[in-house]
């Protein structure tokens, strides 16, 4: 595996700071780019260990990647502490009380649950807060104008997901949902309101309180007196596989519909048989076949980099957060948390990997482009890309029951 360099770590009390799964030498202490002005001193907040962990990785991976784009050209001088949260609103809370008297800026995680814990500690300090991969488009409104996204927003994964689904299986669906996620019990809802929006029925609503057997569900399925077409699941990325497969041991064999929650190894980590007749939404498609240019591309520096290609899309994801914040750094003449955030509001039409990216004062969630790709056989494919036309207006946690 190649070693990343280049890099220094800012060390604040109590914070876990991490070394990327070997990629960098333990000792390492360099910076980006060396220069004269004074460094832009960021947090990178992400969840390494426990269930977000696959997410997590390969957004740090993917940020890590972005910012060695700082060691040429008119890139800034950076410094940058890499904090793993561990999956831990505990562990969240302090880290981001620890690192926010000395950072500018900060990014990071992949749930919409940790941005609702600490999102509103960087709006008080007035601390620009940039997300990779959390997707709840109220987080702006809830929290505040410090807060942004680089992905798309629930509601527009879930809207592509109800088109598609209508169009490829039918009208009838079984939601399933689990209930200890903020994420997994807002993306039905959207879901939801877009499929009966265009004539869809759903027969079957159900949750379950986290783990991954869902199987009792399975025989409430197989008496309903009308056949679904479908059924969406909104899962999370622990232990999806292992749910998607009780689902099946139980003998539902109907196709399965997911959010992003699905992108991860742990999909095919299942049972015996191989992950098939399974579709989900994401942020971008990796392939060196059907991928954008900038899909491949970007697979070409991360296998150089790491020695493997990304496992999922929030490696992009992750990628496509530091590029635009070291655009917003060059963009921002005076370098301090109000301009950078009046920088963020002015971004049009930032090209990512995942994407084009671009801010207003009055929206801080991009729209973007949701790839849909389809599982058979243990085999991924592109089924496809859409933007979809008619989103479902977020809905704020007060709103949520």
């Amino acid at each position: 595996m190649k070693v990343l360099r280049k890099f220094l770590l800012i060390v604040a009390m109590s914070v876990s700071v991490i070394t990327l799964n070997s990629c960098f030498d333990k000792g390492e202490s360099e910076v980006f780019r060396k220069g004269e002005q004074s460094p832009i001193h960021l947090a990178v907040m992400l969840d390494l260990d426990g269930g977000q962990s696959t997410l997590g990785q390969e957004a740090m991976n993917g940020f890590v990647l972005g910012l060695q784009d700082a060691q040429s050209g008119e890139s800034p001088y950076v410094y940058a502490s890499l904090i793993d949260t561990k999956t831990d609103p505990t562990v969240t809370v302090n880290s981001a009380k620890a690192v926010l008297p000395n950072i500018i800026v900060a990014a990071g995680f992949t749930n919409n649950d940790s941005v609702l814990e600490v999102g509103s500690l960087f709006q008080d300090k007035k601390v620009p807060f940039l997300s990779i991969g959390a997707t709840d488009p109220s987080l702006p409104k809830v929290i505040g104008n410090f807060i942004f996204l680089t992905p798309f927003g629930d509601n527009a994964q879930a809207a592509a997901a109800a088109d598609f689904a209508f169009e490829e299986f039918g009208k009838n669906v079984v939601l399933i949902w689990d209930s200890t996620s903020e994420y997994t019990k807002m993306l039905p809802k959207y879901f939801r309101s877009s499929f009966e929006k265009i004539g869809g029925k759903v027969l079957l609503e159900e949750s379950f309180d986290g783990g991954c057997d869902i199987s009792s569900i399975g025989s409430k399925i197989k008496v309903l007196k009308e056949k679904p077409s479908f059924i969406y699941l909104a899962g999370l990325p622990n232990c999806i596989g292992k749910t998607i497969d009780s689902l099946r041991s139980s003998g539902i064999e109907l196709p399965i519909v997911g959010g992003d929650g699905f992108d991860t190894p742990n999909l095919m980590k299942g049972g015996e048989e191989a992950t098939t007749n399974v579709w989900y939404t994401t942020h971008a498609w990796l392939s060196n076949e059907t991928g954008t240019e900038k899909a491949k591309e970007f697979r070409a520096a991360y296998e150089r980099a790491y020695g493997g290609p990304p496992k999922d899309a929030f490696s992009a994801l992750g990628y496509d957060a530091a590029n635009l914040l070291l655009e917003v750094f060059k963009r921002t003449p005076a370098l301090d948390p109000k301009n950078i955030e009046s920088t963020l509001e002015e971004v049009k039409d930032f090209q990512g990997v995942t994407g084009t990216i671009s801010y207003t004062a009055d929206n801080h969630v991009p729209k973007k482009t949701v790839w849909i790709i389809k599982v058979k056989d243990g085999e991924e494919s592109l089924a496809t890309s859409m933007i979809p036309k008619d989103v479902p207006m977020p809905i704020t946690p007060s709103e949520h029951e």
